[in-house]
């Protein structure tokens, strides 16, 4: 008995522990020089900004867990998270919350509705 419930936690615990990171791209699709700003909220509680200006036909990309949330901000709240602060509590909703099939996924900047 205890090792066939051995044997099923070994099979069940790649499914929940070891689950890859997604692969999402920005490219900056503008003739002109992008400010980017995201604000990233894995599921483990970390807390990343990361700023950018991105050429025209630059991507950048990221690999981050799924579920991850990501804000993308203007300059006022780039300001607010620099100093600790948590976005999430000025009531702004994530742009996107990474699953499975956001996997290799490009973003094109003119796509994102800026406040």
């Amino acid at each position: 008995m205890n090792k066939a419930i051995l044997f099923l936690a070994f099979l069940i615990a790649p499914l929940t522990y070891g689950q890859e990171n997604i692969s999402i791209s920005f490219l900056n699709d503008y003739k002109d020089i992008y400010h980017l700003s995201l604000i990233i909220y894995t599921p483990d509680g970390k807390i990343q900004t990361r700023v950018s200006n991105l050429n025209p036909d630059q991507i950048k990309s990221y690999s981050l867990p799924v579920n991850t949330e990501i804000f993308i901000a203007d300059w006022k709240q780039e300001a607010y998270a620099m100093k600790g602060n948590d976005i999430k509590l000025t009531g702004v909703k994530p742009y996107i919350v990474i699953t499975d099939s956001d996997d290799r996924r490009v973003i094109g900047l003119r796509s994102i509705k800026q406040n």
